[in-house]
């Protein structure tokens, strides 16, 4: 005799296979297996803010990329929550920080959201910093580096980074600038925003220690047709190397105008990532091989045997017509993102809620996760909202087809 009468026995040869116990403790969790997600749940949702208009900006697409890769990757094996699939909700800043605060806002709003990741403009990071706290959402960054961004005053801190941070990042360029070129005079070039005035805190700390001295240093605006000035005061001091913060058509003018000097007088350059996060390969093609810049990077997919960084190599090239890894742009925020999403989705389960101010004190206690980037064996702390650290640094070359490849 079956103990299960008709209706039931029906209810049961659909569900019962698609729930797991996990023993938790003195109690149990149940989370929906391996066959995806109920579709009549309310989605669990992420918010992202960046620059998509900008059309030299690849940051946008490639976060969004690893954002998609891992959410579907989560969604597959039952999503969060009891079978609630994750679902992203995207604003695009247009590189303007006034935007950029208001769509975090809306953003904030929507129901059963529970972070909001931010994107390749440290400035405008920034700029969200007081609605996050003042609307209590969790702000992750996955690729603004500026230190404001987790090193404020705001208390408890609802910023968390899952990307390079200007104090161990510029650092490490200032030292490969001594080390790997032997400069003892160096310049700066450094954009009036948030970001350069975060660098060249680090600059004047750090200068001291690793025996080179800085003793130029030039600010630009966003929009500025030439940085001829700027450098021709590099050449005048007669500064060994230099140190560049800005993005992709800043470089480019950078690139070009070096290019035009005779090769002894074109310092090496090694350049904060953020021009590595859009096309500088089209705006500088013929220009490109005649300036030695090194650009500083947190992940590569090239030789990169990481589990989870092969499946998001392998999901970018299934999913979005790309031929090989080498060509994925942008790939530290697809890393980024991707990994992001997980310890967001971790977060979910520990705190078995949508509320924002319960998953930010999740955050702080998730449990070891091998991601694309790293192993974290603890993501966040509540004294460190820093997921990374200069074990990540890499330096990369950029050649003319846009591929990143590792320099010693």
């Amino acid at each position: 005799m079956n103990p299960c009468p008709g209706p039931l026995r029906k209810w049961a040869q659909k569900w019962l296979p698609r729930l797991v116990t996990l023993a938790a403790g003195a109690g149990a969790l149940t989370v929906w297996a391996q066959s995806g997600v109920n579709p009549h749940l309310a989605p669990v949702w992420i918010g992202f803010d960046d620059a998509y208009s900008l059309k030299t900006n690849t940051s946008a697409m490639a976060i969004e990329w690893g954002i998609q890769a891992a959410m579907e990757e989560i969604n597959s094996g039952g999503g969060v929550l009891g079978g609630r699939p994750l679902k992203l909700i995207s604003t695009d800043n247009k590189g303007l920080s006034a935007r950029g605060k208001d769509n975090f806002v809306t953003l904030a709003k929507t129901r059963n959201l529970v972070a909001v990741l931010t994107g390749k403009y440290s400035p405008i990071s920034v700029e969200m910093l007081p609605e996050a706290h003042r609307l209590q959402v969790p702000l992750i960054s996955v690729w603004g580096s500026a230190d404001p961004i987790t090193d404020h005053e705001f208390k408890p801190s609802y910023s968390f980074r899952v990307s390079l941070k200007d104090a161990w990042g510029v650092e490490a360029m200032v030292k490969r600038l001594a080390t790997r070129y032997g400069a003892q005079r160096a310049c700066a070039i450094l954009p009036n925003t948030a970001w350069g005035r975060s660098a060249e805190k680090v600059i004047q700390k750090k200068t001291e220690h690793d025996k080179v001295s800085f003793t130029v240093i030039r600010w630009y605006n966003w929009g500025d047709l030439s940085l001829k000035t700027h450098y021709q005061n590099c050449l005048d001091a007669q500064t060994q190397g230099l140190l560049f913060v800005g993005n992709e058509k800043e470089a480019a003018i950078l690139i070009k105008e070096m290019a035009t000097h005779p090769s002894a007088m074109r310092l090496p350059v090694v350049s904060h990532w953020g021009a590595v996060g859009g096309t500088l390969h089209d705006m500088v093609k013929d220009e490109l091989n005649l300036v030695q810049v090194d650009f500083i990077q947190t992940f590569t997919f090239h030789q990169n045997k990481r589990p989870r960084a092969v499946y998001l190599a392998n999901w970018i090239l299934k999913n979005k017509g790309i031929k090989s890894p080498h060509d994925i742009p942008s790939a530290v925020g697809a890393a980024h993102a991707y990994d992001t999403v997980h310890l967001i989705a971790s977060a979910v389960q520990i705190a078995q809620t949508t509320s924002p101010p319960k998953i930010r004190q999740a955050l702080e206690t998730l449990p070891p996760f091998s991601g694309a980037v790293k192993h974290y064996a603890q993501a966040f702390t509540p004294q460190r909202h820093d997921a990374l650290d200069k074990s990540q640094v890499l330096f990369v070359k950029l050649t003319p087809t846009g591929q990143l490849t590792a320099l010693d």
